[in-house]
């Protein structure tokens, strides 16, 4: 069987032209209340990108303050492709709240700078963390289209999820832009990889 393909666009800017972006842009909460956790998530995903995984970030808050920042492992140091952002950035909100039976979910929010998969979303509704922003969605990439990946995701899920906030985050186009070109600038080196593994 031929190996699959999936092409992407080519990126624009490289890592270093998009930190460049990132740091003259200036932050605009009044008009887009996103812009923090957003740039934040960002930097966080090219720092991914840089390690060699996907390009992906986020952060986490509580009432608003970040209390984690970390990025998608799914590449490296070795493949652990249930390893997301999200997935990362959920594994140590768990460890904190640890043996917490009554943890407040709804206080949290989770950042990240692309649409999240289905997998992470499914982890996201049984976590029940109280919102779910994120920076970039690829509406032109061959799993994505007109619906969201939570409108797709099956009926249970999104009974669990019904709580849930699960959107796009208000922030600037700019910051949006950034965010798609940061991840353009690593899914086909990640998706040659996995599929090398066949």
């Amino acid at each position: 069987m031929d190996k699959p393909e999936i092409h992407f666009d080519e990126p624009k800017f490289n890592y270093e032209e998009l930190e460049l972006q990132l740091q003259s842009y200036e932050k605009n909460p009044q008009g887009f209340q996103h812009d923090g956790p957003s740039i934040i998530s960002i930097k966080q995903g090219i720092r991914a990108g840089r390690a060699g995984s996907v390009a992906v970030g986020g952060c986490l808050l509580h009432h608003d303050n970040v209390i984690a920042e970390n990025i998608s492992k799914a590449n490296m140091p070795y493949h652990r492709l249930d390893l997301h952002a999200e997935m990362v950035l959920l594994n140590e909100l768990e460890d904190r709240l640890c043996d917490n039976k009554k943890p407040g979910m709804r206080n949290y929010t989770l950042f990240t700078s692309q649409e999240p998969c289905p997998m992470c979303l499914a982890r996201i509704c049984f976590s029940q963390v109280g919102k779910t922003y994120y920076v970039y969605r690829d509406a032109q990439s061959p799993e994505a289209g007109e619906l969201t990946n939570f409108e797709r995701m099956p009926e249970g899920f999104q009974i669990l999820g019904s709580r849930l906030v699960v959107e796009e985050a208000d922030c600037s186009p700019v910051l949006k832009e950034i965010a798609r070109q940061v991840w353009l600038n690593s899914i086909d080196g990640c998706v040659n990889e996995w599929f090398e593994r066949y």
